[in-house]
């Protein structure tokens, strides 16, 4: 177990900035690896262990009920803190203030409650400073909610197994830098989880050194920072309903299987099936056990393989289900290092284009749209050269040229690094652009027929039948390119421009398909790949299996059973699935050479495309927009469909997110939300150049301060531990270098103001409605930016 004292000390250097999970979980096993003890990781906790402090008002207590009937409704510790007794929860399970403040909306225009409510949580805790003393059954962590907040408690039990609750450490959902404020603080409403040790910290220190700043996430986050308590952002805690990242018609629940925390419940649609769709999921561990954990893409009866095309899961929880179907036994390590490797291969439409739709209205002067801009290399292909940086050590770097003229000067880099144990580790890539447009085949058109199509573009056949020509001979008007190459390429859909890559890459006779991954960019100049993020989810899902052949079991019959719980490596896909009706294309597909080798044997698809009226739903102004969504739509259900019946297990993957406005809701045009960033696989529809090479630079800059965080945890251990640890005399947060202290001139934060003698700080998510509101736009002073 780390050093308490230790621990404080070392996130001091954050200041008022948050981590990661990965990042954080990096720290944590350096300094568990390095001491060689610690707690039991993957003990499931009792729902007991976990005390839930709820948010709560009279007038409001119908959302109780509700509580009470759902996620509230198992053997948790759990507290409604009201201003009144509520009728629609146990009174002994309700805490009330013997003295309820007298605070006022005031000019806010808010019900007078609603101070009282921010305020409440804080009070408890400062009334009860150590959660041992409780009087409750020893609970170990510690949640904060609103009364519109779902808790999926098997997640909850699931994250918190693999965390030490005598480490001090705030997870939640982070609002970074706050545009306002200048620091990073949680979102309230997605819940704020602390482990025992961070509420003995933070706790008898909440209305007093650390003072109400008008909300309760505001002077929790303010409160971690001043006492180093790490603020961790979890994206499975979510700050709203953002469960629909395609942006289509109704929410997507799959987002949320292994999510911890969903806010606004009010605003949410699905809210009465989220818990019957969760415990659907969780079903599905059950019938594949029943199945000898074997999937195949083919129905049948129960004694057969479960249905892999009736089997959604996702990418954060299928190592759950790969640890069930092997009896939850604790993976053995290989010492093989070449099961360390890793290949990546790129391969990119340079034809392709986003809808023109999903960015007119986004359209900056003197930016060109990215249907407008020339083909060139996606600018995120800036973080490979970047790779030497957070390693220890660079091997070479190989050139070769791409198959388009304008895609010269890129090449296989070979990376390596010292893993804990010392052994080394290799990353290699190479690129691949083709310069055609994906569509779908003239097979499939004519199986579904023009008029279908039409019908949901809302457009004569004729016009799909032209539209549908002109994709096929579609090119940009800067490339030469001969008759026969011109001839030879307009006969090929996406699929068969995948296959002649795989066919490529095959001739290669490279091993451990495994451990190869492509991904596959449909709009190169709209896509951002988070390099870093991606390999640390790829290799996590390589490492499940330590079968290096180069011949997989798998490619025989396509459609024969894949067993999960072998050591072989199953054909994997990763994207964003919406529904069981298409997966989301603007963020891109991953595929690991078990995977594509089974495409390759697939034969060719002849279904008709279907489109669903609501999901699909296609009412642009435009006929030429309506057309151009509608193809977009259809290749998207045409990718789903195609993975489904060659038999690739397709995970869905949230953190490859189709659409940028969707997963970025704390962002402005010209600053990206950073723990949105950070945490994401993929983002598409990314409107400008500039934007696409800020965020690779800030994941850049992350992945490189992680790897020297981790070292230094390293060097520290080998370092006397203080006597006593102190608080700093400086914190950023409060400005600069400015000393530690609640001067005015040190609070004068921006978008904040003193009011008499109380200080208001606004929250950055509705910073400018707040500030208008109270009256005080003249005297705010402009966002840090």
């Amino acid at each position: 177990m780390p050093d308490s004292r230790w621990h404080r000390k070392f996130w001091t250097e954050q200041g008022d900035q948050f981590v990661t999970l990965a990042e954080y979980d990096a720290v944590l096993n350096t300094v568990s690896t390095s001491r060689s003890r610690g707690f039991t990781k993957w003990r499931r906790p009792a729902a007991s262990e976990v005390l839930v402090l709820v948010m709560a008002s009279h007038s409001l207590q119908e959302r109780v009920a509700l509580l009470e009937h759902t996620w509230s409704d198992v053997d948790m510790q759990r507290l409604y803190l009201v201003d009144d007794w509520l009728s629609t929860a146990p009174q002994e399970r309700q805490w009330r203030p013997q003295t309820p403040s007298s605070n006022s909306a005031g000019s806010f225009g808010m019900e007078s409650n609603y101070w009282d409510a921010q305020s409440r949580q804080l009070e408890f805790m400062q009334k009860h400073p150590n959660v041992k003393s409780l009087g409750f059954p020893v609970p170990n962590w510690v949640v904060l909610a609103d009364d519109d907040t779902f808790i999926h408690v098997d997640a909850l039990l699931d994250f918190i197994a693999g965390h030490d609750p005598e480490v001090p450490a705030l997870f939640g959902y982070i609002l970074s830098d706050a545009h306002v404020l200048g620091y990073d603080y949680p979102c309230g409403g997605a819940g704020m989880l602390l482990s025992f040790a961070a509420y003995d910290v933070l706790a008898p220190r909440l209305l007093a050194d650390c003072p109400l700043l008008a909300f309760n996430d505001l002077t929790l986050g303010f409160c971690a920072h001043s006492q180093s308590v790490p603020v961790v952002h979890h994206p499975g805690m979510h700050c709203a309903p953002d469960v629909n990242r395609a942006m289509r018609t109704g929410e997507n629940l799959l987002d949320i299987q292994k999510g911890i925390a969903v806010h606004r419940l009010i605003g949410f649609q699905s809210f009465i099936e989220l818990v019957g769709t969760l415990d659907m999921l969780k079903g599905q561990v059950r019938a594949l056990l029943q199945r000898r954990c074997l999937l195949a893409a083919r129905s049948g009866d129960d004694s057969e393989p479960l249905d892999s095309r009736r089997f959604f899961w996702s990418v954060e929880a299928f190592e759950d289900a790969v640890s069930a179907c092997r009896g939850h036994a604790p993976r053995v390590p290989t010492e093989n290092p070449t099961t360390s490797n890793l290949h990546l291969d790129f391969f990119f439409f340079g034809g392709g284009l986003p809808v023109a739709g999903y960015h007119k209205d986004r359209s900056v002067p003197l930016l060109a749209e990215p249907t407008l801009r020339a083909a060139r290399w996606p600018e995120w292909m800036e973080q490979l050269r970047h790779l030497k940086d957070c390693t220890l050590e660079s091997e070479s770097f190989e050139m070769f040229d791409g198959e388009s003229p304008q895609c010269k000067s890129l090449g296989e880099a070979k990376r390596s690094h010292k893993s804990l144990s010392e052994r080394k580790e290799t990353v290699s890539w190479k690129a691949s652009w083709r310069s055609t447009v994906p569509r779908l085949s003239r097979l499939q058109v004519e199986a579904t027929g023009y008029e279908a199509l039409a019908a949901n573009a809302e457009v004569d056949a004729l016009k799909v039948k032209e539209s549908f020509e002109a994709l096929e001979a579609n090119r940009r008007p800067e490339e030469k390119e001969s008759e026969d190459t011109r001839r030879h390429s307009s006969t090929k859909s996406w699929l068969e421009e995948l296959k002649s890559f795989g066919k490529k890459l095959k001739a290669l006779k490279w091993r451990s398909p495994g451990r190869r991954w492509i991904f596959v960019d449909f709009s190169p100049s709209s896509t951002f790949l988070n390099v870093f993020e991606s390999l640390r989810i790829l290799r996590g899902l390589s490492n499940l299996y330590h079968d290096v052949s180069t011949r997989s079991v798998y490619l025989e019959d396509v459609r024969g059973p894949v067993d999960l719980g072998a050591e072989r490596p199953p054909p994997l896909a990763l994207a964003y699935e919406y529904f069981d009706l298409n997966v989301e294309q603007a963020a891109g597909l991953w595929l690991n050479g078990v995977a594509l080798q089974r495409i390759l044997r697939c034969r060719p698809l002849q279904h008709p495309i279907k489109l669903d009226p609501e999901a699909h739903a296609n009412d642009w102004e435009k006929e030429e927009d309506r057309l151009a969504l509608m193809w977009h739509n259809a290749i998207a259900v045409d990718i789903f469909r195609a993975l489904r019946f060659c038999g690739v297990v397709l995970l869905h993957t949230p953190s490859m997110v189709p659409h940028a406005l969707s997963y970025l809701p704390y962002s402005t045009y010209r600053r990206s939300h950073p723990p949105s960033v950070a945490t994401s696989m993929s983002i598409g529809n990314i409107a400008s150049r500039e934007q696409m090479w800020a965020l690779s630079q800030l994941v850049t800059r992350r992945a490189c301060s992680a790897q020297r965080r981790v070292n230094k945890a390293l060097q520290m251990m080998c370092r006397p531990m203080a006597s006593a640890w102190k608080l700093p005399l400086h914190m950023r947060m409060l400005g600069g270098e400015s000393a530690y202290n609640f001067s005015r001139e040190n609070w004068r934060l921006p978008g904040a103001c003193f009011l008499g003698q109380s200080l208001v700080a606004f929250r950055s998510e509705h910073f400018l409605p707040d500030a208008q509101a109270a009256g005080l736009g003249s005297i705010t002073s402009s966002p840090r930016t």
